[in-house]
């Protein structure tokens, strides 16, 4: 009896595990990731610390930088503190799209995971979304934290529900336009298994020339053009003329900002999943999907 229970067990057709819809399956990776993450409560307060550190330290910065600059770029209020607090927190919340996959793909790949997750009726679209979801959920969490904290210290920024809609427009582009380059990179990390070069070059080149910590105006004309072809570049700048300019989407400015993330989305997603279904697929013919 027991053996033909077994067998039954055993011999239960595949496709009933199909029946699990997508959100469910998003919903148990988003409890798994938090169940994980708070298990390392040290790395939970070392992650709040980073952020909070990195808005104190431009908070003393902005004593002894000129605001000339900052009013050429067309931020008008909030001075140097605004600046940097936008620049910090948005920086910290698109690094949650970069590096976040990437790493995922690692950790499924060291506990031995990533087979069985790609191995059952889930879409590759499904299991890179849901590798991402929690990480966008703590680091909207970081990001609020940060921009609180700025304010604390004196920052001070535009607000109306049309200057807060056109930044959640804005940040909703920025999210999309980073998880491409997210996805690519987990593409290049599921073959190559050891290091990231798409995520090393994006986190030390956007720093370098997207404004993150220095308006673009301070940059000599050919590091300019460098951070044109960046998608956080437009995401700051358009950020910082809504908070800090009090401009809103049907600006012009705003909206050519809005215009050229659209575009990057449109060319680089498809290329993004491409790159990925290319590392995807060659790790499955050679037997190294799983492997670290």
């Amino acid at each position: 009896m027991k053996r033909d229970l077994l067998m039954a067990n055993l011999g239960d057709n595949p496709s009933q595990y199909g029946r699990v819809g997508a959100l469910a399956k998003l919903k148990s990776f988003v409890i798994r990731d938090a169940k994980i993450w708070w298990t390392y409560k040290m790395w939970v307060l070392l992650d709040l610390m980073s952020t909070l550190m990195f808005v104190i330290t431009y908070a003393l910065v902005s004593r002894i930088v000129s605001p000339d600059r900052l009013v050429a770029g067309g931020y008008t209020r909030g001075g140097y503190l605004a600046f940097s607090v936008i620049g910090i927190a948005f920086q910290q919340y698109v690094f949650s799209s970069v590096l976040g996959i990437s790493e995922a793909i690692r950790d499924e790949q060291w506990f031995g995971t990533m087979e069985t997750i790609l191995s059952s009726p889930t879409s590759f679209r499904i299991f890179l979304l849901g590798e991402s979801l929690f990480r966008f959920m703590i680091s909207t969490i970081l990001l609020t934290g940060a921009v609180g904290l700025g304010i604390a210290l004196g920052a001070t920024f535009e607000v109306s529900p049309a200057i807060i809609g056109s930044v959640a427009v804005l940040s909703v582009l920025m999210v999309f336009s980073h998880l491409a380059i997210g996805i690519a990179s987990a593409g290049v990390i599921m073959k190559i298994k050891q290091g990231d070069p798409v995520a090393w070059a994006f986190s030390w080149l956007t720093q370098l020339v997207s404004g993150v910590f220095y308006p673009l105006n301070v940059l000599p004309n050919y590091l300019k053009w460098v951070g044109l072809a960046f998608p956080l570049t437009y995401s700051l700048h358009g950020v910082r003329l809504c908070l800090m300019g009090g401009r809103t989407i049907a600006d012009p400015v705003v909206a050519r900002n809005v215009l050229w993330l659209c575009i990057f989305i449109a060319i680089s997603m498809p290329v993004s999943l491409y790159i990925f279904r290319i590392g995807y697929d060659s790790s499955r013919r050679d037997g190294s999907l799983g492997q670290y």
